[in-house]
């Protein structure tokens, strides 16, 4: 009995090892595909972390950058070919994690580090704009500094007056002529579009190399709101009255397309219209809308 269980045991073990080897040879088969038409070029590396703000002189001293080959495919376009040359006096953006390709944006000016709100605006040429919304006109606060909105302006739509008649005795005569039920009851139109966040109550938009959580920025804050603009947008968002905006969060890759103002004349809602039905299209399937939720 011992020796057939003697026997399964070398068995499973050989078993084990044609299997180990096999999966090894496919590794390193994959492997060979991937590298066989790849050009090795030359990069530099970070070998152990890197703390923020140490110069690149100081890590070439300590050794914590080194020179190493890697496919030409997988090399990044901003990868630093001679370190000491291309970011002499700069330092580190923020701890650099180890193995990683040393690329330019690792590293920059020092005073960039230590940068405040108004050497960001200077930087760019800004200014700022800051008010109030709730939660309802503060896209529920889940804006937070770093993000691009929307500004709409929304008003209630004052009642039209009808003109008054000579003949008063006409005038107080019911008529059915007159269409009192309007379709909109708001006055809604933009005012900018993919205007940029620069901080939420008090927390800036991360800095260079900064996570939100670094800078302090975390969904939950209040609903101020300071943007980013040109002096002239100011003074017209001002204009349009605070109490007025609404923002409307927008994707990083949103690009700015000119939208005229509703028609107000118009009597049928788009879910009543065959023209446009859904937000999407009147030719968008289920598909569409989870893409765009």
């Amino acid at each position: 009995m011992n020796s057939r269980r003697t026997v399964i045991l070398i068995v499973a073990v050989v078993v084990g090892a044609i299997a180990t080897f096999g999966i090894w040879n496919y590794i390193k088969n994959v492997e060979g595909a991937v590298y066989e038409n790849a050009e090795p070029e030359n990069v530099w590396m970070i070998r152990r972390p890197i703390p923020k703000g140490m110069t690149v002189e100081e890590a070439v001293l300590r050794d914590l950058i080194f020179e190493a080959e890697i496919p030409a495919d997988f090399r990044p376009p901003t990868a630093v070919v001679d370190p000491q040359t291309e970011l002499a006096g700069l330092v580190a953006v923020n701890e650099l994690a180890a193995n990683s390709v040393l690329v330019t944006g690792f590293f920059v000016a020092p005073n960039v580090i230590s940068t405040g709100i108004t050497d960001r605006l200077e930087e760019k040429g800004m200014v700022t704009v800051s008010f109030s919304v709730d939660q309802v006109k503060g896209a529920a606060y889940l804006i937070e500094p770093g993000d691009r909105v929307n500004i709409l302006s929304v008003k209630p739509l004052e009642s039209a007056a009808l003109p008054e008649s000579e003949d008063e005795t006409s005038a107080a005569e019911p008529t059915d002529t007159v269409d009192t039920d309007v379709t909109y009851d708001y006055l809604s139109r933009y005012v900018y579009q993919a205007a940029e966040v620069l901080a939420i109550d008090k927390s800036l938009t991360p800095d260079l190399g900064e996570t939100p959580a670094d800078s302090a920025a975390a969904a939950g804050n209040g609903g101020m709101i300071t943007l980013a603009v040109p002096p002239d947008a100011v003074q017209l968002v001002l204009a349009v009255g605070a109490e007025n905006l609404y923002l409307s969060l927008v994707p990083s890759s949103y690009e700015p397309v000119p939208l005229p103002p509703l028609d107000y004349a118009e009597t049928l809602l788009p879910g009543e219209d065959g023209r446009r039905l859904t937000p999407y299209g009147p030719d968008s399937g289920e598909e569409d809308i989870e893409q765009a939720s």
